[in-house]
């Protein structure tokens, strides 16, 4: 029997428990950014002592600068903070995000103790990378302060506006970076890591290049405001004289390169978490003891959405190259004879795709007005009823004559009451109610409470196209083992859940098209770049592709599936008329 093709890059079978693989990857990621770091040194002192001209000396004063235990004392100093912020910042990439409904949830978001230790992290490791290379290089600048009378220091200008510019730096790359992009993306194809970092390491360098330009503009100009209020007040507090040396300008090129660095090594720092943490797995599909994670049980993980991630990658991944790995799931059990492979699978794909239907059905009630949300047809049920013809739609000819078999339901039936007028105490209550209502309404406008503790109409629409990645690759997933399953399935076990899975594609596919009414969501407002735009797009074109694939091979046998008649009257409206026009 010929062997069946399978991608190389992907073959990695896994058999240990979500601890084991987040810890694997969480160590690999931390130990490579702690060591970029110093091979980011490494080259920068390479590189400030080049002299071509004499090779010796070149050769000599670098093996000099890291034999100082002043240097090996800066670089394991630098590195435990690196390691620390490593630590810290795998929450963010690891645990589940957290959609704040109310921007006061925003800010207590925002304001949070996790984030305050980042931000003290981020802006400590900018100081102490400048001040580290200042250090190491054995430059003039290395020193704060220098002896200029007997018993007096004084201030190194240009040194202090290195550290402070570094500070700053580190404040910026958080607040403008960081807290704005922590979204992991998936690549769209799996490569070695060797060839990730080779084509990613010069964008990122021109990219942190470009960023780092804007900090230290915005510091140049504070600091040519407020610099010497600052040097004065530093010197008054540490009693320091003024050096009779000037900062030269040459001290803003150094700050954009130093920022650079920065912005570089941090970069780095979160292209390694994203390569490693997306780096595909093949999880196990039968359990072999209570301490394995199968890729059924990986599906329905929503505490831990990168392992979530990672399993509807491999769903689709497998569905695609691994003829092996697919007949598992059409394979019978022995003793027994039952498909528990292919059930547990199915259970956890439609659990899914129902769970993220609700939310979106709950995220565009909430959002559309009430009067679009009565406009929008409703929800396909697998077995509805076939509903009568209403008699009202007749032949134009016979328009004039009386019809006499009108049912009751359109009937217009007056109930006449014989009670008198209401009271006019309860008609006051009523008016009083409401003035009241109107009066507490535009107290909660007037001093902002509706505005800090009023829900967010987008927040439930981000939480749902921010885990858009997975309905993309389960719903392609169990699309093409459906398609696989007419010719690998000799047993027919996926016949007996095609009509759940159709449906359930086919109300998932409905609902998304509802979010082309939420004016948020559409082009005009959103943009072509707005993540959530992109997102929807993408994942109704995932579930369409998957509904069309389907039928594109089995709809000459829908008639001998149970669908109901809406179904398949939407199906072919929508997916192969519109597919075959």
């Amino acid at each position: 029997m010929q062997q069946p093709p399978t991608n190389p890059n992907l073959f990695t079978p896994q058999t240990f428990s979500y601890k084991d693989i987040l810890v694997r990857k969480l160590v690999r990621a931390v130990a490579c950014s702690v060591f970029s770091q110093i091979a980011i040194l490494l080259i920068y002192v390479l590189v400030a002592n080049v002299n071509f001209l004499h090779p010796l000396e070149w050769l000599t004063s670098i093996l000099n600068t890291f034999t100082y235990v002043s240097t090996w004392l800066f670089v394991i100093i630098f590195s435990f903070i690196i390691f620390a912020q490593c630590l810290i910042c795998a929450k963010d990439y690891v645990f589940m995000t957290s959609y704040s409904s109310t921007r006061f949830q925003q800010l207590l978001h925002i304001f949070s103790l996790h984030n305050f230790i980042l931000l003290c992290l981020h802006v400590i490791i900018g100081g102490a990378f400048t001040w580290q290379i200042l250090v190491v290089i054995d430059s003039s600048s290395k020193s704060l302060t220098v002896k200029c009378k007997i018993d007096k220091s004084c201030l190194v200008e240009d040194t202090f506006f290195l550290i402070v510019g570094s500070f700053w730096t580190g404040l910026y790359f958080f607040l403008k970076v960081y807290i704005s992009t922590k979204q992991l993306v998936f690549p769209v194809v799996q490569q070695r890591k060797f060839l990730r970092v080779r084509s990613n390491v010069s964008g990122l360098f021109t990219e942190s290049m470009v960023m780092s330009a804007w900090p230290t503009l915005y510091f140049a100009m504070f600091y040519y405001i407020w610099g010497q209020s600052m040097e004065n007040y530093f010197m008054v507090v540490f009693n320091l004289d003024r050096a009779p040396h000037e900062s030269s300008i040459l001290a803003y090129v150094y700050l954009w390169w130093f920022s650079t660095l920065y912005f570089f090594s941090m970069n780095l720092m979160r292209f390694f978490f994203s390569m490693f943490l997306t780096e595909a797995i093949q999880f196990p599909i039968v359990k072999d003891n209570i301490n394995t994670l199968t890729l059924q049980e990986a599906l329905v993980m929503n505490n831990l959405p990168i392992v979530q991630n990672l399993a509807c990658l491999d769903l689709y991944l497998l569905s695609q190259w691994s003829l092996m790995r697919r007949q598992l799931f059409f394979t019978l059990s022995q003793p027994g004879g039952h498909p528990h492979n292919w059930n547990t699978l199915i259970e956890s794909v439609v659990k899914l795709f129902t769970e993220y239907t609700d939310v979106l059905r709950k995220s565009v009630e909430t959002t559309l007005p009430s009067d679009k949300i009565k406009k929008q047809p409703e929800t396909i049920t697998p077995f509805s009823p076939i509903t009568l013809q209403s008699p009202l739609a007749q032949n134009i000819k016979y328009r004039n004559l009386r019809n006499m078999s009108a049912y009751n339901d359109y009937l217009d039936v007056v109930n006449v009451s014989h009670e008198g007028s209401v009271s006019a105490v309860e008609t006051m209550k009523k008016n009083l109610d409401n003035t009241i209502n109107k009066l507490v309404s535009f107290m909660k406008i007037f001093f902002g409470i509706n505005f800090l503790f009023g829900e967010l109409p987008q927040a439930n629409i981000q939480k749902c196209l921010g885990n858009g990645q997975l309905i993309v690759w389960a719903s392609q997933g169990i699309s093409e083992l459906t398609v696989a399953s007419l010719s690998e399935d000799k047993y027919g076990i996926v016949q007996k859940d095609m009509p759940i899975i159709i449906t359930s594609l086919v109300q998932l596919k409905q609902h998304l098209d509802k979010l082309n009414k939420v004016p948020a969501l559409s082009r005009k407002v959103a943009g072509l770049q707005d993540f959530n735009y992109k997102m929807k797009n993408a994942v109704t074109a995932a579930v369409k592709h998957s509904l069309f694939n389907i039928c594109l091979n089995f709809g000459q046998y829908f008639n001998d599936l149970p669908l109901s008649k809406d179904v398949v009257q939407y199906l072919y409206v929508n997916v192969m008329l519109k597919n075959s026009s």
